[in-house]
């Protein structure tokens, strides 16, 4: 069996190219935008466990970070009578 091989433009060859590299790009940003994500929630969490010991919060506590107001369990089941 006898192929014929075409030669793509050199203009087509660099848009191939150039569209590859984007592609490796978007794909590295995206992996990068996902790590930033989770180190972000690593923190968060950290941060809510530091105030949880801080101000010795149990289950059922809640922060409001509006203004910084904890609700204790007992207080929301007063609050629900």
């Amino acid at each position: 069996m006898d192929e014929k091989s075409e030669k793509l433009d050199y203009a087509d060859v660099v848009q191939l190219s150039l569209s590859r590299m984007q592609l490796q790009v978007t794909a590295a940003n995206a992996k990068t935008a996902v790590t930033q994500s989770e180190n972000a929630q690593l923190a968060y969490d950290n941060l809510i466990l530091k105030l949880s010991l801080k101000y010795k919060l149990s289950d059922g506590d809640q922060i409001d970070p509006a203004d910084g107001t904890i609700k204790r369990k007992e207080e929301q089941k007063e609050e629900s009578k």
